[in-house]
């Protein structure tokens, strides 16, 4: 049986609000808000939200179509259908048709094997690297040896780097000119007394804010020693992140905070 597609798309999309808890133009925003380069980090952080591989897929698929249904416009007869089986049609021959024994029939000439176009193949697209633009690069005079760039720490976030690459871009939302370096397990944000570090491992992502006489709770919690700044040095206040839905309201109110006091 053919497969309708532009059918199955509009049963996706129409779904979407009931089982994912947004519709499509908020999966878009979100995407969009997600600042991330390649089609394989969108799919891993929309997995990270909930989304299974294929439904993951079809909305990135969407988001690279400039938010369009890939299929709205295209009547039913022109959706791409899976092909048909081709049976193998038995031919009849007329007895007067069979060739006799007395007079061999000559061998068909063999058929030329079928050689494959050639296509070009396309070259993979640079990988992305997020170089603050407010800081200039370290130059080799200057470059101590145990200096990294900023995308082989996100690299050691493993699983967690999409989340790491969206927080990153929401700080830099509320102060984009903020200093951006590296350090050996975090990156640090502000200079010279930076008002965020975001420690980087497998296994979760630790923010380390500057604010200063704010309260603690379940979510905010007291700063640890260290910080990604030091042994002996700590920002006031931390939040550990695993989720993409951690960054909310009340989370880009504390980032605007840390940097209004520290700017």
């Amino acid at each position: 049986m053919a497969t309708d597609f532009g059918e199955k798309e509009r049963e996706f999309i129409e779904g979407l609000k009931e089982n994912t808890g947004r519709d499509l133009a908020e999966w878009m925003q979100a995407i969009s808000s997600a600042q991330l380069a390649h089609r394989n980090d969108i799919i891993d952080w929309l997995r990270h939200e909930g989304l299974m591989f294929s439904k993951a897929s079809w909305l990135e698929r969407i988001h690279h179509n400039g938010g369009r249904p890939i299929y709205a416009d295209a009547p039913k007869d022109a959706a791409p259908r899976r092909p048909a089986r081709r049976r193998r049609e038995a031919t009849v021959l007329a007895p007067e048709s069979i060739p006799v024994a007395s007079q061999p029939t000559a061998p068909a000439a063999p058929k030329p094997p079928a050689t494959a176009p050639i296509t070009a193949l396309r070259p993979a697209a640079p990988r992305l690297v997020l170089v603050p633009t407010a800081a200039p690069p370290v130059s080799s005079a200057a470059a101590k040896p145990g200096d990294i760039d900023i995308d082989t720490l996100l690299a050691k976030a493993k699983a967690y780097r999409p989340l790491a690459q969206h927080v990153l871009g929401k700080i830099r939302s509320v102060s984009p000119a903020a200093a951006v370096s590296a350090l050996e397990n975090a990156v640090s944000i502000g200079a010279p007394s930076p008002f965020a570090v975001l420690g980087i491992s497998g296994k979760e992502l630790r923010l380390h804010l500057a604010l200063g006489a704010h309260p603690f709770d379940d979510r905010i919690r007291r700063g640890q020693a260290g910080g990604g700044v030091g042994k002996g040095e700590a920002l006031s206040h931390m939040l550990v992140l695993t989720d993409a839905r951690q960054i909310d309201a009340q989370f880009m109110e504390l980032l605007s905070l840390a940097a209004k006091a520290n700017g």
